[in-house]
């Protein structure tokens, strides 16, 4: 008798596992929200964070949404800042001679277009106290 007729070389595995058939995949398409964002933080940055989702009675999914679009940040103007917006606005030149049409801007364009404004009136705001 050798070692594959008693069994002794064969993997364990447990009674719920299938044998060699792939586990079935969540269908990300079908998902409505199916990109996923990571960040790094510190525990004392986590509890903090932790306690601001739960005084706002949102998902943790729903709070992060909601304050990365809607939450004013304090931009400081350098000039990563600077060529980031002149990629963009570089890119929406683009979009407009090519167009000749502003109605027919996206949405995504239309709010990259109101961020830029923001960004400039809060550094303008900055500068002209």
């Amino acid at each position: 008798m050798n070692n594959n007729e008693t069994g002794k070389d064969k993997i364990y595995r447990r009674p719920t596992q299938s044998s060699g058939t792939p586990k079935k995949k969540k269908n990300e398409k079908a998902r409505k929200r199916n990109v996923i964002i990571n960040f790094r933080v510190f525990p004392q940055e986590k509890a903090l964070i932790d306690n601001r989702i739960n005084l706002s009675g949102l998902s943790k999914s729903e709070f992060f949404i909601q304050s990365c679009l809607y939450q004013t940040i304090l931009v400081k103007g350098n000039i990563k800042t600077f060529d980031e917006i002149k990629k963009q606005l570089e890119e929406i030149k683009k979009h407009v001679y090519l167009s000749g049409d502003l109605s027919e801007m996206d949405y995504g364009t239309l709010e990259v277009i109101r961020d830029i404004l923001e960004i400039f009136e809060k550094i303008y705001c900055r500068n002209n106290r």
